[in-house]
């Protein structure tokens, strides 16, 4: 044996002892919050107890301030991003935009200035352009910059051409909020850091190598987040010996504190020390975000794309030369948890806050629904921790009789406890079907949560479509935009067909486990409106409220008698499924073992929703 390999083994072995340490012997902090928590999970809700003043004198917050107050004093309400989270284009866009009237146009009411905040400038995404604006992109350098108002809780988005410094297109979004700068997520961070409360629950002063989340916005019922109305992020502490995590949220409206809570998060081994994974973001974004791909197999044309924050969308949709669809996406993955102990809230103060997208919505005895949106995007565009692992890859199904498009979006830290992973799929079949599909693959925060993907399918028929309900064995038509629970009829209960012909369209196959996933089926609501760009044909940015059940966000698209006889048609389709932890029987969840072999080992438990669409003339 050489000098050289006696050398090489020692560092080996030293190496292998270092990395056991590292994973299996607990750290400090774990051990402090160990110290500080029960063996049960229990709910406590941690409320403000010292007074806002103490966040002002933290250096980012005065900085932050300063700049703001400087920015009023000249006559302006626009707060620009930090060159440091600009490259050359976008400090051009940027330059540009800040005096661009259309572009400043909220930022005042009346004489008064609205404090209004630029919170990212990227290269555009093509889900977020129209036909003409894609058009000039494709030969131009473009940028997309979104900025916040704070005053009237709405977000402007912008699409520049870089190259002739032009602005190709502006929408603005009321009610709606973007992800944050990096500058918020630096001071959402700081302000977790000095709560007293935060420190006194966990048990020990912590770092900012201990937080998690940080840039996830939320909000929480009776409190000055609720509805979304002020901008709230959760920077999160968990405790995986204990299997708890402390939410910690801030108010970025008011540059606060405004509540914390312990959550359980279900039994797990998964070690803490999980490296994030790199993600090939460059690779993504330019092959995958920033143009179109064109699939062709098995008689299908398929065009897709990954979106801003509606996940893989395909486009364009044709079989054996004929139009399927216009488009196909999840647009978001609401999540929510049941919550105990808010018996003794004090809802008569503005501070109940938590979580990442978090509301807080009060049940019956005592009990809340507690969770958030989890929007997937592009690396580059979205601040989202849900994001694409590797690209878009077109397998065959397990049943070789078509194919699937699909897309793995992941935490980084996924399968840790509060890290999430979701599949966005669409499986075609060699007879014409098609089918949309989510896959939860956990973990999430725990063992209690109801998922709810919600799906937006633009059927591209005919330019006229009608919808059909089966009723006491006959098919109706469905004359106005309606909501309702999709009902299992056999063996089908709708149809959307060309308003020209009854024989030209699709029969809607409701999933009830009879597709061999292991499903335990969708459980769904179902949406039929009239096509309408800005509800969706773009990208949509947070619908709705992820913890109450009966509303899935996509009500505010439903008109009171509006006609869909002969229309062009949307389907929104959108279910409810339960994870579950308990051994032999796990569902929605993933956990982190010791296998045979000594060895780590990753186990899922997916669970698979989602509807088919089968031609009437092939349909047996």
């Amino acid at each position: 044996m050489t000098k050289e390999i006696k050398i090489s083994i020692g560092i080996l072995i030293i190496a292998v002892i270092a990395m056991a340490l590292y994973w299996f012997i607990p750290q400090s902090n774990d051990e402090a919050i160990s110290q500080n928590t029960t063996e049960s999970t229990e709910e406590k809700i941690i409320l403000p107890q010292y007074e806002n003043n103490i966040y002002q004198n933290i250096p980012s917050v005065k900085a932050y301030l300063s700049a703001l107050r400087a920015l009023i004093k000249e006559g302006k309400s626009l707060l620009p991003l930090p060159s440091n989270e600009l490259d050359s284009d976008a400090q051009k866009v940027q330059d540009f935009l800040l005096t661009h009237p259309k572009f400043l146009k909220d930022t005042k009411q009346g004489t008064k200035l609205l404090h209004n905040e630029m919170m990212r400038i990227l290269p555009a995404i093509i889900s977020s352009m129209d036909e003409k604006t894609q058009k000039t992109c494709q030969s131009n350098t473009c940028y997309q910059a979104e900025k916040y108002n704070f005053v009237t809780n709405a977000t402007t988005r912008a699409i520049v051409d870089v190259e002739h410094m032009k602005l190709l297109s502006l929408e603005q979004y009321p009610n709606m909020q973007p992800d944050i700068s990096l500058r918020l997520t630096r001071i959402a961070q700081e302000i977790a850091l000095h709560a007293p409360e935060v420190k006194k629950e966990l048990g020990f002063t912590p770092r900012k190598k201990d937080i998690t989340m940080a840039n996830v916005r939320g909000s929480m019922k009776e409190s000055p987040c609720e509805n979304t109305t002020h901008l709230c992020v959760a920077p999160t502490f968990t405790d995986h010996k204990k299997e708890q995590a402390l939410w910690a949220v801030v108010d970025l409206t008011e540059l606060r504190f405004a509540a914390a809570k312990w959550a359980g998060l279900g039994k797990t081994t998964t070690p803490a020390c999980i490296s994030e994974r790199s993600l090939q973001n460059r690779h993504i974004m330019k092959n995958y975000c920033q143009k179109d791909t064109v699939l062709e197999k098995n008689g299908w044309k398929i065009t897709y794309r990954l979106t801003g924050s509606d996940g893989l969308e395909i486009r364009d949709v044709t079989y054996q030369g004929k139009k399927v669809l216009k488009s196909a996406k999840i647009v978001d993955w609401h999540v929510s948890y049941k919550q105990k102990g808010g018996e003794n809230l004090d809802t008569t103060t503005q501070t109940y806050v938590e979580g990442r997208r978090v509301e807080y919505v009060r049940g019956e005895g005592g009990e809340y629904m507690f969770g958030y949106n989890d929007a997937m995007g592009c690396p580059m565009f979205s601040t989202s921790v849900v994001l694409p692992f590797n690209g878009p890859q077109v397998k065959e199904l397990n049943t070789s009789d078509g194919f699937m498009l699909t897309q793995d979006f992941r935490n980084p830290k996924w399968p840790m406890a509060c890290n999430y992973r979701y599949e966005n799929r669409f499986e075609f079949y060699k007879d014409g079907s098609f089918r949309v599909v989510g896959v939860n693959k956990g973990r999430g925060c725990g063992d209690n949560a109801l998922y709810r993907p919600v799906m937006r399918i633009d059927m591209d028929i005919d330019q006229k479509e009608t919808f059909w309900k089966m009723k006491n064995n006959t098919w109706e038509v469905v004359a106005h935009e309606f909501k309702e629970k999709v009902i299992n009829t056999k063996p089908y209960a709708y149809k959307v067909t060309s308003s020209g012909s009854q024989k030209q369209g699709y029969y809607l196959e409701s999933n009830d486990g009879q597709f061999g996933d292991k499903s335990r089926g969708d459980n769904a609501t179902l949406f039929i409106t009239a096509f309408k760009a800005e509800e969706g044909d773009q990208d949509l940015l947070t619908l709705g409220s992820c913890c109450k059940p009966e509303e899935e966000g996509v009500e505010r698209y439903i008109e009171d008698n509006a006609s869909i006889v002969s229309d062009d048609l949307v389907l929104w389709y959108v279910p409810h499924v339960r994870n579950d932890a308990k051994e032999g029987q796990e569902y929605c969840w993933a956990d982190t073992r010791i296998d045979d072999d000594g060895k780590l080992e990753i186990k899922v438990w997916p669970c698979t929703v989602g509807p088919k669409f089968i031609p009437i003339k092939e349909a047996k």
